[in-house]
């Protein structure tokens, strides 16, 4: 869609990120052929609830005081034409219009502040509003203002306050006096000439000029010199003149980032043909070698917002940009657009977008008392059993077996033998032979081989154990569960949910949390800050009131010893011993002073040490925050991508009560 065909609601709404372009595009595809665009994309909006009541009130009256200001505008441009203001007191009059307004929250007409100012006179400004077909509409105006006419006009009485704007999807052609066909395309941004049969050879440029201004056409028009040449040319009459031209606007281009590694977090299960799933481990870890580009940005390309022939602003979506985040073993280039790895390890792409590369830990058996809990920023390897009561937090944690241990993951979880008694959570995919009386809650899929007992299962993916079996058991999995048997003639009925995602919404949930906390935590310490920043303004007032007098004590102990040692120490020895008594005690009173002084300077430094360790605290959950948003935003994006399905596949049996 062409942003200069974008009707004005559609420019403030875009300007202000009240719709997204995409959801724009739609919308006026969807009312394209309306005679009144701006009316039809209202009622298109507030149908399909794109834009709230509230905001959509606020629209109408922001475009409101959008096309009273562009006509404004259009009143100052003829003024100059005309020559009765130049362009520093047209910019005056126009500042002193925006005070009023941001004052009162209304101004009056730019005419009548010109009138006031002795800039126009009334015939002036009357003549500028008659070419604009304002004048009626606007005397009526102010007698509705003075209370001589009521608030509402009669429902059939025609607006003289019309746009000069045409706003159908349409050419407008007019044919004036003199023999001129004016011709306005439909997107605004170009207007052409043409002679008819009846053209008059006489006409001049500044005959042309007043056609142009009644149709209030004031930008991208050609010189004096071009339009004499079209009314001298022979070839106008079945060749168009283009008179006057817009600025299109351009499109800016958002910024990117291009991986040259793997970051897909989950590799989960693929629709086949048939409707089924097809569950398959991610095989091996990718690994990056030191040196290695990781990523690279690609800069935004700005945008260029355009202006239409009746000056008008063309309003064009903003580009977006975005900052490469990374972590340890990743730097960051010199110009800031690319990152490579420091350290051989595996590349990982967090899903708050920072980019790491994840070194490997290995233990020679067990997790127990002799290891303690294991939390490390990357690959795990337990060549044992992660024993009851220890934690082993980390990215991809590959096990032997799991005996009632308590496992955080970024990725996933691989057993090689079987779960029992464990708390599981997993951003991955986990693997394991049988699942017994364990709690697991994962993002990725869950692949069991033999058995699933007595648990409870929520997974964004699928739960796949086609040759086993789930007994007394809750499950919970989006994209759904395949199973050989569900239960037996003795075990306790379960549960199966499919297509419903309680991880992602539990993970949304806590993210919610997290970033009321975090905007709590952040209130209270800028509270504290500007406190403490009160407390340092108020004692360096208290510090400089002090020096000062300290600096007038110094002064007037110099005058003093100047003094004595001007004197005669015999003829004058009770004038020293008075002056020598003074100087003492300005001494003594310039000592207290220094000392206070002192003490307001530790005191300036604490609070400073002070405001330094909260604004890193507000740095601190200020990035917080932005990894919360992004994380939020990336989720809900990956739960779009992968709707999952509502299928339960049984092979065998399926028990009743389950």
């Amino acid at each position: 869609m062409p942003d200069k065909k974008i009707p004005l609601i559609a420019q403030l709404a875009l300007r202000h990120k009240l719709i997204t372009s995409s959801d724009l595009d739609k919308a006026l595809e969807n009312i394209k052929g309306s005679d009144n665009l701006n009316q039809a994309l209202y009622e298109y909006l507030e149908k399909n609830k794109l834009i709230s009541p509230l905001n959509m009130k606020r629209l109408k009256v922001a475009a409101k005081a959008t096309a009273f200001r562009q006509k404004d505008l259009a009143f100052g441009n003829i003024a100059i034409i005309e020559g009765y203001l130049t362009p520093s007191l047209l910019t005056m009059a126009l500042d002193q219009q925006k005070t009023e307004l941001l004052r009162h929250k209304r101004s009056r007409l730019l005419g009548d502040i010109l009138v006031e100012a002795g800039m126009l006179t009334p015939g002036q400004r009357d003549k500028i509003l008659k070419k604009q077909k304002r004048l009626k509409a606007l005397a009526r105006l102010h007698k509705i203002e003075s209370g001589e006419l009521p608030q509402k006009p009669p429902e059939k009485e025609p607006s003289q306050m019309q746009d000069a704007s045409p706003q159908a999807n349409q050419e407008i052609t007019e044919i004036f006096q003199g023999g001129i066909k004016l011709t306005i395309a439909s997107d605004f941004q170009t207007a052409h000439l043409s002679k008819t049969d009846d053209f008059d050879q006489n006409i001049t440029p500044a005959d042309i000029k007043e056609i142009l201004l009644k149709k209030e056409i004031v930008f991208g028009i050609v010189d004096d010199t071009l339009i004499q040449g079209f009314i001298r040319s022979r070839g106008f009459k079945t060749k168009p003149f283009r008179v006057a031209s817009g600025i299109d606007a351009v499109k800016g281009k958002n910024a990117e980032i291009k991986y040259f590694f793997d970051t897909d977090h989950l590799k989960s299960g693929k629709i086949t043909s048939e409707g089924g799933i097809d569950f398959r481990e991610r095989g091996e870890i990718p690994q990056v070698e030191q040196g290695v580009v990781l990523a690279r940005k690609i800069p935004l390309k700005e945008e260029k917002p355009g202006k239409n022939i009746f000056g008008e602003p063309i309003a064009v979506p903003p580009a977006t940009n975005v900052k490469l985040k990374y972590g340890k073993g990743v730097k960051l280039s010199r110009d800031g657009l690319e990152l490579t790895a420091t350290i051989n390890g595996q590349p990982y792409l967090a899903w708050n977008g920072m980019i790491t590369v994840l070194e490997n830990f290995t233990t020679k058996g067990d997790v127990n008392y002799e290891t303690g809990h294991i939390d490390y920023k990357g690959n795990i390897k337990v060549k044992g059993c992660i024993q009851n009561g220890f934690k082993v937090t980390g990215n991809n944690i590959r096990t032997q077996d799991i005996d009632g241990g308590i496992i955080h993951a970024d990725g996933d979880v691989s057993v090689s033998g079987g779960i029992r008694n464990a708390i599981i959570y997993a951003r991955g995919n986990i693997w394991a032979k049988f699942i017994h009386k364990s709690k697991i809650t994962c993002m990725g899929d869950i692949y069991v081989t033999k058995e699933i007992v007595e648990s409870t299962l929520e997974s964004s993916g699928g739960c796949v154990i086609k040759k086993g079996q789930i007994l007394s058991s809750e499950i919970s999995a989006k994209s759904g569960v395949f199973v050989r048997n569900l239960g037996t003639d003795v075990s306790k009925p379960g549960t199966i949910k499919v297509g419903v995602d309680i991880f992602i919404l539990k993970e949304l949930t806590r993210i919610k949390e997290d970033l009321d906390k975090t905007r709590q935590d952040m209130a209270e310490l800028k509270v504290q800050k500007k406190e403490l920043e009160e407390q340092a303004r108020k004692k360096q007032e208290e510090a400089t009131r002090l020096a000062y007098r300290q600096d007038r004590s110094n002064l007037e102990q110099k005058s003093a010893i100047s003094q004595i040692a001007s004197l005669d120490k015999v003829q004058d020895l009770d004038k020293i011993k008075d002056l020598k008594a003074g100087l003492s005690k300005l001494k003594q009173e310039s000592s207290g002073i220094g000392a206070k002084v002192d003490t307001c300077f530790d005191k300036l430094d604490t609070l400073d040490h002070k405001i330094k360790k909260i604004t890193e605290k507000i740095t601190l959950l200020s990035e917080t925050l932005t990894n919360l948003l992004a994380e939020r935003r990336n989720l809900g994006a990956w739960s779009k991508k992968n709707p999952g399905q509502a299928i339960l596949e049984v092979s065998g049996t399926i028990m009743p009560g389950t």
